[in-house]
C-alpha cells in the first residue's frame, strides 16, 4: 500500500485540494478557519452521550483529543497521540525561568538576606515540608514559595493565609520579605506561574467532575471538552440528504504502465493501473479491476458523502482559578517564544526530551483538529466502457460484505467488509460495467455508542 501511496501522491493531492474545496463551498459560515482533508479510519463515533445515564462516548472523545499528523508530503492524518497526554508531558518538561539579568537581580537581593533565607528553610523543614527533588529553578527559596502557594495560595506580604500552626515559618517569611520586597515580588510571581502549570498537569491527567471532566462512567472521566454537541444533534445534521459533497473523477488512456485520471476541475494525473480500485470480497480473495481493462477502456467515478456535518469543539481551557479545564494556550504561547531565549522572563522548554521546531508550525505536535468535517459513510457509483464483461462477472457480483479502496489512498469502511456491492450492471454488447458501493444501514442493528460517521477532515489548530 505504500508503493501505492507513494506512486498515487499527485492524484491524492489533487483530490484533497478538491475536497478542501468542495467543502468550503458546501459549509459557508460553518468552518472556522482553512478546511484540510485528513484521514481517519477509525472514523468518528457520533453517539456523544448515550445510555440511561447519558454517559460521554469515550470512543468520541478519545477521538476529538487526538492530535493530527502531517507527513514530507504535506498529507494530513488524525494520529492516534491524544493532546492531553502530550500537553501533559511538555509541561512536565517546562519551568517558568527569569532573564539571566532578572535573575542576576534575584540573587543579588537574596544573598543580601542570606540569613533570613537560612531562617526560612529552617523552619520549612521543622514544620515537615520536604524540598523538591530536583529543587526548581530559584532555588529551595523558591522552592517554599511554589509549595506554599500550591497548597495555600499565593503567599501574602504578612503570609495571613498561611495556617496558624505554621507560626514560626510564618515569622520567618515575613521578616524576609520585609527585608527583601523586590525578591518577595519574583518569588510569588514565579511561585503563582508554577501553580498555573501545575493545575495544568493535574487536571489533564486526572480528570474529575471538579476540574471539568466529562463522565464516562459510574466513576470514570475524561478531559474536558467545551461546546459539545449533543447526539441528537449530529444524528439530525447527518440524516439530512441536501447536506451532500459530490466528487467526480474520470479515467481513459489505459496502457500497460498506466491510466489517466481526471479530476474534476484539475488537471489529469498519470497513475498506475494497479491500485485503481480494489475490491475484497467476502467470498474471494482481492480483486483489482485492472485485470479486466485494455488500452480501450474508460472510467467514472462518482463518490458522494451525504449528511456533511461540522463538529467544532475545544479542548476546555485552564481557568483563571486553575479549577477547570486542562488546555493553557498561555503557556504553549510562552514557550514558543521564550524557549532559548535567555534575555525573557516566562515558561520555557527544559532538557532535550521535546523542542520548538517539532511541537509548533504547522507540522507541529500539538496541532488537532478544532473543527471535524463528518458524513455519512460515502456511496460510490464506478463505471466502466471497454472491459472484458465475461472475465469481469467471474470474480465480482453483488456482496454485502466487501472491502473498497481507490487509488491506494481512499479507504471505505471503518472496518473490513463494513461495506456492500448492492448494484453490478453489466452489459456485454456495450461492454460496460455499473457497480453501486454503499454502507448498510445501522440504525438499530448496532449501539449508537458504536455508530460511526466518515471523517473527510476538518480546520486545523495550528499551535
Amino acid at each position: 500500500m505504500g508503493e501505492i501511496m507513494s506512486t498515487n501522491l499527485p492524484l491524492q493531492k489533487e483530490f484533497n485540494q478538491l475536497l478542501s474545496e468542495k467543502a468550503a463551498s458546501a459549509l459557508p459560515g460553518k468552518l472556522d478557519g482553512k478546511f484540510v482533508a485528513a484521514a481517519c479510519p477509525a472514523g468518528f463515533n457520533y453517539g456523544i452521550t448515550y445510555g440511561a445515564n447519558a454517559y460521554y462516548n469515550e470512543q468520541t472523545l478519545s477521538t476529538l483529543n487526538s492530535t493530527i499528523q502531517t507527513d514530507k508530503d504535506g498529507i494530513v492524518s488524525v494520529s492516534a497521540q491524544k493532546l492531553s497526554d502530550l500537553l501533559r508531558q511538555v509541561f512536565k518538561s517546562t519551568a517558568f525561568v527569569f532573564s539571566k539579568a532578572t535573575q542576576k537581580k534575584l540573587n543579588e537581593w537574596d544573598e543580601a538576606a542570606e540569613a533570613q533565607i537560612a531562617s526560612v528553610l529552617s523552619a520549612f523543614t521543622d514544620s515537615g515540608f520536604h524540598f523538591t527533588d530536583p529543587v526548581p529553578p530559584g532555588g529551595k527559596i523558591a522552592d517554599v514559595f511554589n509549595q506554599l502557594t500550591e497548597q495555600y495560595g499565593p503567599v501574602t506580604e504578612t503570609c495571613d493565609n498561611l495556617p496558624v500552626y505554621l507560626t514560626a515559618l510564618k515569622d520567618a517569611l515575613a521578616t524576609y520579605i520585609e527585608m527583601s520586597n523586590q525578591a518577595y515580588q519574583l518569588h510569588s510571581r514565579a511561585s503563582q506561574a508554577t501553580a498555573v502549570l501545575n493545575a495544568a498537569i493535574q487536571n489533564a491527567t486526572a480528570p474529575t467532575a471538579k476540574n471539568g471532566g466529562l463522565q464516562t462512567g459510574d466513576a470514570s472521566y475524561y478531559v474536558a471538552f467545551d461546546k459539545l454537541p449533543t447526539a441528537n444533534q449530529l444524528i439530525g445534521s447527518l440524516g439530512t440528504g441536501s447536506n451532500a459533497l459530490k466528487i467526480h473523477l474520470s479515467g481513459d488512456s489505459f496502457s500497460s504502465s498506466g491510466c489517466k485520471v481526471h479530476v474534476e476541475g484539475k488537471g489529469d494525473v498519470h497513475i498506475p493501473i494497479v491500485g485503481l480500485l480494489n475490491i475484497t470480497a467476502s467470498h474471494s480473495s482481492q480483486v483489482d479491476v485492472s485485470e479486466f481493462t485494455s488500452e480501450k477502456t474508460s472510467f467514472s467515478i462518482d463518490i458522494t458523502y451525504p449528511g456533511l456535518t461540522t463538529v467544532g469543539v475545544m479542548p476546555l481551557s485552564l481557568s483563571s482559578d486553575n479549577k477547570l479545564g486542562w488546555y493553557a494556550v498561555n503557556i504553549l504561547r510562552e514557550i514558543q517564544e521564550n524557549t532559548g531565549n535567555d534575555n525573557a522572563d516566562g515558561y520555557k522548554l527544559l532538557g532535550s526530551e521535546f523542542s520548538v521546531e517539532s511541537l509548533f508550525g504547522p507540522k507541529g505536535r500539538l496541532n488537532f483538529l478544532k473543527t471535524f468535517v463528518i458524513s455519512r459513510e460515502p456511496t460510490i457509483d464506478v463505471v466502466f466502457k471497454e472491459v472484458n464483461v465475461a472475465e469481469f462477472k467471474k470474480h465480482i457480483h453483488t456482496d454485502n460484505s466487501v472491502k473498497v479502496k481507490l487509488f491506494g489512498f481512499i479507504s471505505l469502511g471503518p472496518v473490513e467488509h463494513s461495506y456492500t456491492l448492492d448494484k453490478v450492471d453489466s452489459n456485454e454488447s456495450e461492454k460496460s460495467v455499473t457497480m453501486h458501493f454503499a454502507a448498510p444501514d445501522v440504525s438499530g442493528t448496532i449501539p449508537l455508542n458504536q455508530q460511526v460517521a466518515y471523517v473527510l477532515g476538518g480546520v486545523p489548530a495550528y499551535t
